[in-house]
C-alpha cells in the first residue's frame, strides 16, 4: 500500500512513527506522491488522549484557554454532595447534541435483574450540576 502522505525529515517537526499530528499539504515531489509537513504533534496513537485529540481538531473545539479561566478552573471546589447521589463511578454515555453549549446529559443502561420484567431494562439518566462548578459571569462562564 501506497503511503498518502510522505513527510520529509527536516519537516517532521519531531514527530515519531506512531505519533498523532496535523499536518498542511506540500507540494508533491517529482514522482508525483503527495507531500505534508508537520505543524503539531497532538502525541502518540498509545495515548488514551489521541481520540480526543482528533476530535478536537476536527471540530474546532476550543482546548487552549486564557490564564484566568485556568486559574479559575484549579480554583474549584468539589461540589457538595449532600442530598445527592454520587454516580461517577457509572460508565455513563453523554446524549447531548453536537450543537449543545453545555454537554451536561448522560445515560447507563442495564439489563434489570428483576424476574419480573424479563428481557427489560433499568436506565439511569444523569444530568450534571454545571451550575455548581460554574458561576455566571465568571471566567469559566
Amino acid at each position: 500500500r501506497q503511503p498518502e502522505l510522505v513527510v520529509d525529515k527536516e519537516f517532521q517537526n519531531g514527530a515519531k512513527n506512531g505519533d498523532l499530528v496535523e499536518v498542511e499539504p506540500a507540494r508533491a515531489s517529482r514522482y508525483g506522491l503527495p507531500k505534508a509537513k508537520v505543524l503539531t504533534v497532538l502525541g502518540s496513537l498509545t495515548n488514551e488522549k489521541a481520540v480526543s485529540m482528533i476530535a478536537i481538531h476536527a471540530h474546532d473545539i476550543p482546548h487552549i484557554f486564557p490564564a484566568d479561566v485556568i486559574a479559575e478552573a484549579e480554583a474549584v471546589k468539589p461540589a457538595t454532595l449532600a442530598g445527592r447521589e454520587d454516580w461517577r463511578k457509572l460508565p455513563l454515555v453523554t446524549i447531548d447534541p453536537a450543537d449543545a453549549k453545555d454537554h451536561d446529559d448522560a445515560v447507563f443502561a442495564i439489563s434489570d435483574p428483576d424476574e419480573k420484567n424479563p428481557g427489560g431494562v433499568v436506565v439511569t439518566v444523569a444530568i450534571a450540576d454545571v451550575a455548581a462548578y460554574v458561576r455566571y459571569g465568571t471566567a469559566l462562564d
